[in-house]
């Protein structure tokens, strides 16, 4: 028998690794399997802190207009987050997703001034690509931080999915690092997930010296190029799966030629059926 901590274990793996927007679900199944609440509630609140901040888990926050997201670059103690638009720091329940709580911040980075001008040109970005996209700039020690997450659920259709990248501009060297993921779930009559990523290092044309503007310009157009061949790489890897990985995978029908009725699978008799082929 598995130990409390084993448990623990295991049921954070599962959290950690949930489709995106099916964290609920993945926990009421977590809870069912564990039936312990106590150990359960008193043991993976780390797991979930570290899929709300690295998932960019994205919150309705009092006061604040928009998602506001929740990251580690944001992170002020391990259930307070800043909001860098509003410079509203808030408290979020890790369990919930709920954000309550918040208050005026009032700390200021020496690179405020670049920071607020990235915000306004990621701004642009976002509501020219992403629909549904969220975003927050981080300024901290000479680094500016762009977390980008946009969201798509259809459970209706049975897929959901996530988008998110990770930009950091080193002011002092210039610097660009980009971690950029995809996660995809689709489970009608089966259970199919993409998960993928891609990092990119890059150096700023324009240097640390230059005006805010022309800095912020050169960063948005590495980002908006970068994203976009990823984007299309990915394109068409669907492609080339549709047309080839799934099909040599996918068998029209069984070896017996008639489609399975797994509502009565308990009647069949397949190895019967086999031998008579």
């Amino acid at each position: 028998m598995a130990t409390r901590e084993e448990k623990i274990k295991i049921a954070s793996g599962f959290l950690k690794a949930a489709p995106p927007g099916e964290i609920n679900d993945v926990f009421n199944d977590v809870r069912a399997l564990v039936g312990d609440d106590d150990l359960l509630n008193g043991g993976i609140v780390n797991a979930l802190e570290e899929y709300n901040t690295e998932e960019l888990a994205t919150v309705d926050v009092p006061g604040i207009e928009g998602k506001v997201i929740v990251s580690r670059y944001g992170q002020i103690e391990s259930d307070r987050f800043l909001d860098p638009k509003s410079k509203q720091v808030f408290k979020l329940d890790h369990f919930r997703q709920v954000a309550t709580d918040p208050e005026a911040y009032t700390e200021e980075d020496e690179i405020e001034d670049l920071r607020k001008v990235v915000e306004k040109d990621v701004e642009a970005y976002i509501a020219d690509r992403y629909a549904e996209g969220v975003s927050a700039v981080y300024g901290s020690k000479g680094v500016v931080t762009i977390a980008i997450v946009h969201n798509k659920y259809s459970p209706s259709n049975f897929w959901n999915g996530r988008w998110r990248s990770v930009w950091t501009l080193d002011t002092t060297t210039s610097q660009v690092k980009g971690s950029l993921k995809c996660k995809v779930h689709y489970y009608e009559d089966g259970n199919v997930q993409l998960e993928t990523s891609k990092e990119v290092e890059e150096s700023l044309d324009k240097s640390s010296s230059d005006p805010h503007e022309a800095i912020s310009k050169a960063f948005l157009e590495l980002i908006a190029s970068s994203e976009l061949k990823y984007q299309k790489a990915l394109n068409e890897s669907y492609h080339d799966l549709a047309e080839s990985t799934f099909n040599g995978l996918r068998r029209a029908l069984p070896y017996t030629r008639t489609k399975l009725d797994w509502n009565k699978i308990l009647t069949y008799r397949i190895g019967a059926e086999l031998a008579a082929k």
